[in-house]
């Protein structure tokens, strides 16, 4: 266990691709670490490691890096994520804790807290120092005001910070031609603000379409923008396609996005975690499209389709353009 107390910041790895979110994370948790004044350990959970490592560039020596590989069977396993997290927490012994205020964030973020006793804050939307003390900024009120909270110096503290708030940071060399390459798939236009066609606005639809990890690739998203199109239906998304850059985070259902109570709800190639079922469960009608027959959703759906969706959305929007 480290004897200085530094800044930890916990990224999230998805099937070897950093999240956006985490490149977000890096900034917040470098800035406060030089503000600090003390060391600064940066650490990535998740699976397929090795691929989020290529992109990693060269560091500086001072930065201390943690990797954690979790073997999950499903999506997303709190159980793993805690325990890593917890692993890596009592390694470095760390002053301030970040980590993304993603659905996953939220999910294992207050469990850690508990385990380890420390006091935690969400929604962040800033970080600074004050008298050695941090200070983190947070809405309140719907976003219609903002509070700060000042940390004692010798209190530990977990953060969970908004994405989006903060400028993400290539993590490395960005001088490297291949990390030029990498990087540019996870830059703001590419992912967090990757556009989307105009619609009915998300909050306001009475028909929403959203779409999931299921979604895979360019072809997926396009069939979900001509399914919402034909329907004059708003488009939405899940938290894990948010997370992969598929969708941005402004379109995103769920306990860590919007809470809405369309008519009809078209749930595409989304498992249905409790954190996106949060945001949608009252929709009057809810019909899901999912190739897995045992995927959650389905016990909240009232009209289910097993399949592919890029089988079924095309002979949707086919009969829909009629």
């Amino acid at each position: 266990m480290s004897e200085e107390r530094g800044v930890l910041v916990l990224g999230e790895v998805f099937v070897g691709m950093l999240s956006p979110h985490t490149h977000e994370m890096f900034t917040a948790g470098r800035d406060l670490a030089a503000e600090l004044g003390v060391p600064f350990t940066f650490a990535y959970l998740g699976s397929e490691i090795e691929e989020a490592r290529n992109q990693v560039g060269e560091l500086d020596p001072a930065i201390q890096i943690v990797t954690r590989e979790l073997e999950e069977e499903e999506p997303y396993v709190w159980q793993a994520w805690l325990d890593a997290a917890d692993a890596v927490v009592r390694e470095t012994n760390p002053r301030v804790v970040i980590l993304p205020g993603t659905t996953i964030g939220a999910d294992y973020g207050p469990r850690l807290a508990t385990r380890l006793g420390y006091p935690m804050t969400t929604y962040v939307t800033s970080l600074g120092v004050e008298d050695g003390g941090v200070v983190v900024t947070r809405n309140i009120l719907g976003g219609r005001a903002q509070t700060s909270i000042r940390c004692e110096p010798e209190t530990p503290l977990i953060v969970s910070c908004e994405p989006g708030l903060f400028d993400p940071s290539p993590i490395g060399n960005i001088d490297a031609v291949t990390l030029q390459d990498v990087f540019a798939e996870l830059a703001p236009e590419t992912s967090g603000d990757a556009p989307v066609k105009a619609g009915p606005k998300l909050t306001d639809a009475d028909r929403v379409v959203s779409g999931g990890r299921g979604m895979k690739n360019e072809e997926g998203i396009r069939l979900i923008e001509e399914l919402a199109e034909a329907l004059d239906a708003a488009i939405g998304s899940s938290g894990a396609a948010v997370l992969q850059g598929m969708l941005p985070h402004d379109l995103q259902v769920g306990s860590s996005g919007v809470v809405i109570r369309p008519k009809l709800y078209l749930a595409v190639g989304i498992s249905g975690t409790p954190q996106h079922t949060w945001g949608m469960k009252d929709s009057q009608y809810i019909v899901a499209i999912n190739k897995d027959p045992n995927a959650p959703i389905f016990q909240m759906a009232d009209f289910g389709i097993v399949g592919d969706l890029f089988d079924i959305v095309p002979a949707l929007i086919a009969e829909l353009k009629g």
